[in-house]
């Protein structure tokens, strides 16, 4: 695997669209590789001498400590303060794709490295995805400084697919400058960009739901930024105070919906978010027309702005270490339940549980707790 990470270290695209290949299919060469990207970004690190570009990276290669993870100790994740990952999440048919399409172009305009990695939904009958997403991003298709990649989710129910956080580090040690992150249609539970974004816009449409939409729990505390897209539809201003007064509420030093200038909450008189009130970043309200390209200045200076935030103040740092340690509970518990499912087919002791339950003499609860009490014992001393 050390010639691919090679070839993805010096950005040659074919062996950048392998490795994620590689990383979605998963296994030993998943992880051989993300080992051999971490350990090349570690050497680079030490040859720059540059004691800030330091990151924990165990828990994609499983070559260090939990203690090392939640600390930052470790260095050498590719992923560094300079690359920025930013998350685009909403319902079906929000618009999320022609928005990122148009972040595409504004950020090559400003000659920076562009990849994106767009979720797409798989059938629950054959596991295969139609990985349509990308489409609407044709027109970037021959640009040697933009790098699309569709992933199928694949029964992953939080938004992403699993192999997302991989294939970031894949595009972050390729040298690209700003990853977009697509995610699924979700409702209001699919999370999962919040544990894997440096900066989350949530994308909703006018006809998205009423006010008590607007203030239930679950995606709608995760953004921010707010971008109402489709703005030129009716309803358009009413979710924007709505939204406004969700803040106010959670917030009460916030401004109201009322207190809204140009679409923009804490707008300054040039009609750019300020985003921040009293040092706590203020997610701002914005009104776009992805159809039109209406309001994606707005929409990029509110995400430049949201990043500038978090480097300055250091919360990008404290951000990825959650996300990594989020990242290693994750794969533990993946690798306990790979493990114990193949225990249940295998041991003996454990099949007779099983066999109990499944012949209505055990209840499911003392199943479980039977279990337990056999697997316990035997991982302690092991």
């Amino acid at each position: 695997m050390s010639t691919l990470a090679d070839g993805v270290r010096a950005g040659r695209v074919r062996a950048v669209a392998k490795a994620i290949t590689v990383i979605d299919e998963g296994g030993p060469e998943a992880a051989d590789l993300l080992t051999a990207l971490w350990r090349g970004a570690s050497a680079a690190t030490d040859d720059a001498g540059d004691a800030a570009d330091v990151a924990a990276g165990c828990a994609a290669a499983g070559a260090a400590s939990a203690a090392a993870a939640a600390g930052g100790a470790a260095r050498g994740d590719p992923l560094s303060e300079s690359v920025r990952v930013i998350g685009i999440t909403g319902a079906p048919g929000a618009g999320k794709s022609t928005l990122t399409d148009l972040l595409i172009e504004r950020y090559r305009q400003q000659g920076l490295r562009v990849s994106v990695l767009a979720v797409d939904p798989s059938s629950p009958f054959t596991g295969g995805a139609v990985l349509g997403d990308r489409v609407r991003m044709n027109r970037h298709a021959l640009d040697a400084g933009c790098f699309i990649r569709s992933l199928g989710a694949r029964g992953a129910l939080g938004g992403l697919a699993r192999p997302a956080r991989g294939a970031i580090r894949v595009l972050a040690a390729a040298g690209f400058d700003v990853i977009l992150l697509e995610t699924v249609g979700v409702g209001q539970s699919e999370l999962d960009v919040m544990h894997v974004a440096d900066t989350v816009a949530l994308v909703l449409t006018p006809a998205g739901g009423d006010q008590v939409q607007a203030t239930k729990s679950g995606i709608m505390e995760i953004a921010d930024l707010y971008v109402i897209n489709k703005a030129d539809l009716p309803g358009s201003a009413r979710l924007r105070h709505a939204i406004a007064d969700m803040l106010h509420v959670r917030a009460p030093d916030v401004a109201s919906g009322g207190d809204l200038a140009g679409g923009v909450l804490g707008a300054t008189s040039e009609g750019v978010a300020s985003g921040t009130s009293e040092g706590q970043w203020v997610p701002p309200v914005l009104e776009v027309s992805a159809s039109r390209a209406e309001g994606v200045e707005a929409m990029a200076a509110a995400v430049a702005a949201h990043g500038d935030y978090l480097r300055e103040t250091g919360q990008l740092a404290q951000r990825r270490s959650r996300q990594r340690l989020q990242e290693l509970r994750e794969r533990f518990r993946e690798s306990l339940c790979l493990k114990a499912d193949r225990a249940l087919v295998e041991e003996p002791a454990l099949m007779a549980i099983a066999e109990a339950v499944l012949e209505r003499r055990v209840a499911v609860e003392v199943g479980v707790e039977q279990l337990v009490a056999l697997w316990e014992p035997r991982k302690a001393g092991s």
